[in-house]
């Protein structure tokens, strides 16, 4: 039983130490491996997700497709994919996401067996923005994201998806000043909320408030006795009670509304 255990770990060693066939440094950027996948990039977010040319993007895409996020969860599956895409990326174009690759972020591994290219691993940073009518484009967060493409039949798919690390951007700030209200009105404003593009459960966070929408959580500080506010985002919170109840939440981006959540629970 010893001898068969060491010469499984001696196959397995002796296999780690071969001489490597290709070298599986990352691909040089004038290289064809390097551009190939920047130009899927392109596809993928100016053409489907910029642009919501959804057809353009969908060959692309592994029917298998696994995509976590470290916020929003598991998508496992080509048709959910192309849906979240539809229905939060595109259903809204007064207020249209925009992602924009990090200058100098993308950066390329091969994938190799037995000295044939079948895949790649690509990195990046996403920069995430919002278009709205007559404004400049202004940022919004950012994330680290991870892509395995697997190429077959000279055909290239994204099979999994890691986007994680997203950050606010630290230089948004608020000089609105917080007051203190008492915790038995606080506790009125906690519960969940659901709207049309915002659903959001509100709790607890000390003297202040947490927001937690899933793709993405503030902390909201009062600034009235019912109107909040974020410091790391241009947003405002305002609770709205009908006979000593609170029955909706107007969330407000830049002063402009945003959505009215119905409190459901």
């Amino acid at each position: 039983m010893k001898i068969k255990y060491f010469f499984n770990i001696f196959g397995l060693f002796s296999f780690v130490f071969l001489p490597l066939q290709n070298s599986n440094a990352q691909a040089e950027t004038t290289s064809e491996l390097y551009k190939s996948i920047q130009n899927l990039d392109a596809i993928l977010f100016e053409k489907g997700f910029n642009q919501c040319l959804i057809s353009e993007m969908e060959p692309y895409i592994s029917d298998d497709l696994e995509f976590y996020h470290d916020q929003g969860g598991i998508t496992n599956s080509k048709k959910s994919f192309l849906l979240t895409i539809q229905q939060n990326i595109c259903s809204n174009q007064e207020q249209k996401p925009i992602r924009k690759l990090q200058d100098n972020s993308l950066e390329v591994f091969p994938l190799y067996e037995k000295g044939a290219l079948y895949g790649a691993i690509q990195h990046g940073i996403h920069q995430f923005f919002i278009k709205e009518p007559n404004k400049e484009l202004y940022l919004t967060s950012t994330a680290k994201f991870t892509h395995l493409w697997i190429k077959a039949n000279d055909t290239w798919k994204l099979k999994r998806v890691l986007s994680y690390d997203h950050q606010i951007p630290k230089t948004t700030t608020n000089s609105k000043k917080v007051i203190v209200l008492a915790d038995e009105l606080l506790v009125t404003y906690l519960g969940t909320y659901a709207g049309e593009y915002v659903n959001a459960t509100i709790s607890r966070k000390e003297k202040s408030l947490l927001m937690d929408s899933g793709d993405m959580q503030l902390v909201i500080h009062p600034e009235t006795d019912n109107l909040f506010f974020a410091n790391e985002a241009p947003l405002t919170f305002e609770f709205v009670s009908v006979n000593g109840k609170v029955v909706k939440m107007i969330v407000r981006e830049n002063g402009k509304i945003v959505d009215e959540v119905k409190r459901v629970k």
